[in-house]
């Protein structure tokens, strides 16, 4: 099972994340939507930098405006790009044109079963969907779970690989595997404490994740 944590802003962070072995590492950046541990593509790149080899970096983006998004992974220095906004289809072309080094994530928001037709819209544009929360203030990192019967019928049914996200915990990540089957977890707030990123935490979620499928194969 893939994890990636979000909102990383910091080495602590990072070090943190890197001692649960995640796969991938989201920043969060280029932001129109109330947020939380936003960071500058300047900020991102260096601790992009600094990351050891087999370790993802993700932007995370509320942005919408394809040449934004292009000078966002190219300032930021990540390798893949998760467009959390509504974009069209087509533009999704342009972007991989223009970054063919780099991976597209796009997110669908289950708020009911229109999203199992959103999700395949994009199927044939991005490398992955993932299937996050929303509210009217907030695009992501919202600290709920949605239906996921509504993202098991969308996991089941897609030809690329989908990861889950919203609301996800050290205390139901094992579960939202279960009855889901995503090719990977993302978390943001579920990991944290007081505000931060809690080592603690972080390292019960990977163990969770990691250990909701007995006997499958782990292909890390």
């Amino acid at each position: 099972m893939r994890i990636k944590f979000c909102g990383t802003t910091s080495p602590m962070d990072v070090q943190c994340a890197i001692d649960a072995g995640c796969d991938a590492l989201g920043f969060i950046m280029g932001v129109t939507h109330q947020s939380s541990d936003v960071v500058t593509p300047a900020e991102a790149a260096e601790m992009v930098r600094r990351l050891p080899p087999f370790i993802e970096p993700v932007a995370v983006t509320h942005l919408q405006g394809t040449d934004d998004l292009i000078n966002l992974v190219r300032d930021s220095r990540c390798t893949t790009l998760q467009i959390q906004d509504a974009i069209e289809p087509s533009a999704m072309d342009t972007i991989r044109d223009a970054l063919p080094f780099a991976k597209i994530v796009k997110a669908v928001h289950v708020i009911d079963e229109s999203a199992i037709k959103i999700g395949k819209l994009y199927e044939p544009y991005a490398d992955a969907l993932i299937l996050d929360s929303r509210t009217r203030e907030k695009i992501g990192g919202t600290g709920i779970p949605h239906d996921w019967n509504i993202s098991a019928t969308i996991v089941a049914n897609s030809a690329i690989p989908v990861i889950l996200a919203g609301g996800l915990t050290p205390g139901n990540v094992a579960e939202a595997i279960r009855r889901v089957r995503p090719y990977g977890v993302d978390v943001h707030t579920g990991i944290k404490k007081d505000g931060v990123r809690d080592p603690k935490k972080t390292l019960m979620f990977a163990r969770e994740a990691r250990g909701a499928l007995p006997g499958a194969r782990d292909e890390e």
